[in-house]
């Protein structure tokens, strides 16, 4: 019986040196990648580097997460409790919102191991995937990019619902959001109450629907 060899091997110490690197530089003060895992995989594993100064927006903790220090030193809040990480630590993260900053130049390994399929999350309303013309089918297995038709919800709470949304959002996923209108008012609102947080890219620019990607950065 023919098996497939799967095994891959990455060098963790070139990815920090790079992604370090590019931290430094970029204005946001961040760089990552996946280095493990995907939709179809329960784990993934995200290789993150933080300027000094530079932290991970508080979110809810909706599965089972390491993060392990390979560079730095960070502080990992959760529920007013705190607890800081050296080069070589493993921290196991709380359930509940926590918040990660790096208080020198860091590389963390963040590895979660999924305990929800993203789309099915209770917290997140009407999260499916789009079809083509952005309307809802509700017939797709959770992915790693999570599906927000805000059309439906009312106007007067609308971007706190999305607001809601994007707090539920684990580094690695994205959260689309449909709109019946340019949401530039929201994502200047966004901007003011966390500052670089999100990477944010338009997928569709109107005339009947307007798709925005929101990527933790």
């Amino acid at each position: 019986m023919k098996v497939e060899n799967d095994m891959q091997k990455k060098s963790l110490t070139a990815l920090v040196r790079h992604h370090l690197n590019h931290a430094r530089d970029a204005s946001s003060g961040r760089s990552a990648e996946t280095v493990y895992g995907g939709h179809v995989h329960v784990l993934r594993q995200t290789l993150i580097a933080l300027r000094a100064g530079q932290r991970l927006g508080e979110h809810d903790n909706l599965a089972e997460a390491t993060v392990q220090v390979l560079e730095g030193r960070v502080v990992l809040t959760s529920g007013g409790a705190s607890w800081s990480g050296w080069r070589g630590d493993l921290i196991t993260m709380p359930p509940g919102r926590n918040s990660l900053e790096a208080v020198e130049d860091t590389v963390i390994l963040l590895t979660v191991a999924k305990l929800i399929a993203p789309a099915r999350r209770p917290e997140l309303i009407a999260l499916c995937q789009p079809t083509a013309d952005g309307t809802v089918d509700g017939t797709t297995a959770g992915t790693e990019t999570i599906v927000l038709d805000a059309r439906s919800i009312p106007h007067a709470i609308r971007h706190a619902a999305v607001f809601g949304a994007l707090d539920a959002v684990l580094p690695g996923f994205t959260l689309d959001v449909i709109e019946p209108h340019d949401p530039q008012h929201m994502l200047a609102e966004l901007q003011q109450s966390q500052p670089d947080t999100f990477d944010v890219s338009y997928i569709e620019r109107g005339p009947e629907f307007w798709r925005v990607r929101f990527s933790r950065a």
